[in-house]
């Protein structure tokens, strides 16, 4: 429903400019002047007609570029008023380079009708946005693109999938695979994910999906098949990825690594490096002088001001200890749907 008021509402409101730019034009075409139509006449009290240099062009676009990238930044922020100061704010060196020269009735609708594009994209944006890039989640340099890699790719890259038994929680990993309670998934076809998108909200220890290679148990995944049927575990996406301190500690004994967007996550974790790879994705950081270690976590999301309704999204959280070291990993893929 949501897909639905936003698609009619930017549609409406393409409809409406293209009837005021029609409705202007013949307007203007009727209107005689001096027994010339509106759209022949000259529009401003400019004299000049010859054609404009490429410096003094290049002056002009350079003063409309630096607006339109303010107007990006103003619209992105969201907010009922930030059209209105989007148009202040791209108005006058638009209208700076339309009375550079002597200007017809049909300049000013060009004009008025690219104004009018201009802000009906500027609006669209602001509304629907652009897809944000994917966070690459690199397990001992093998990637993981959420909702994007499936099963089966993870598999092909020699990873391996366990599937835990119901209410058998358990640390012991060794132990549950060789008691049965934690099995390897033989890729065979025989499991199916129920339709629609769920997160896991267990802990890795309580979570059905496994991730593992080479024997280790390396932390735990959420599945996402369709909306609307079930589909068989090998196809389907990676929605979700969880490590805790358990499976840090057996990772780091193993020599295994673990990055997120090239940024080691088993080494200790600077604020710098986290400001410099992720920019204003980082949306919460570790205060400078800590109360405790429940403040010690970065966040990190990538959206687009539609939330999920149009486009994919990610989030991030990164708990850390006293010394600045992951002790637990979450990253989390919203697929884009119409909730």
């Amino acid at each position: 429903m949501g897909r639905i008021i936003v698609i009619s509402s930017l549609t409406f409101l393409a409809l409406a400019f293209l009837g005021i730019g029609l409705g202007m034009y013949f307007f203007l075409k009727r209107l005689v002047v001096n027994g010339k139509s509106v759209l022949d006449e000259p529009v401003n009290e400019q004299t000049r007609t010859d054609k404009m240099g490429f410096g003094e062009l290049l002056v002009y676009l350079s003063m409309i570029a630096i607006a339109g990238v303010f107007v990006v930044q103003i619209m992105s922020r969201g907010g009922t008023g930030n059209a209105i100061l989007a148009r202040i704010v791209i108005l006058p060196p638009i209208m700076a380079l339309f009375n550079a020269r002597k200007r017809t009735g049909k300049a000013m609708i060009a004009l008025v009708v690219s104004f009018m594009m201009a802000l009906f994209l500027m609006i669209a944006y602001g509304q629907i946005g652009l897809p944000p890039k994917a966070p690459e989640l690199t397990i001992d340099d093998k990637s993981i693109t959420l909702t994007q890699t499936s099963v089966s790719d993870l598999l092909k890259a020699g990873f391996d999938i366990y599937i835990r038994g119901e209410d058998s929680f358990s640390n012991d990993y060794d132990e549950a695979l060789s008691s049965g309670k934690i099995k390897k998934y033989q890729a065979d076809k025989s499991i199916f994910i129920e339709k629609g998108f769920h997160q896991d909200s267990n802990a890795v220890s309580y979570a059905p999906y496994l991730l593992g290679k080479d024997g280790l148990i390396l932390g735990s995944i959420s599945l996402y098949g369709d909306e609307t049927k079930e589909i068989a575990l090998e196809d389907c996406k990676i929605i979700q990825f969880k490590l805790d301190e358990d499976r840090i500690k057996a990772a780091k004994s193993k020599a295994i690594s673990y990055k997120l967007d090239g940024v080691d996550l088993l080494t200790r974790i600077e604020e710098g490096t986290m400001r410099t790879t992720f920019g204003d994705k980082l949306w919460s950081v570790p205060p400078a002088h800590p109360v405790d270690s429940t403040q010690l976590w970065y966040g990190i999301q990538w959206k687009s001001p539609s939330d999920h309704l149009f486009w994919n999204e990610y989030f991030s959280l990164i708990r850390l200890d006293e010394n600045y070291h992951m002790i637990d990993f979450e990253l989390v893929g919203e697929v884009a749907r119409d909730d």
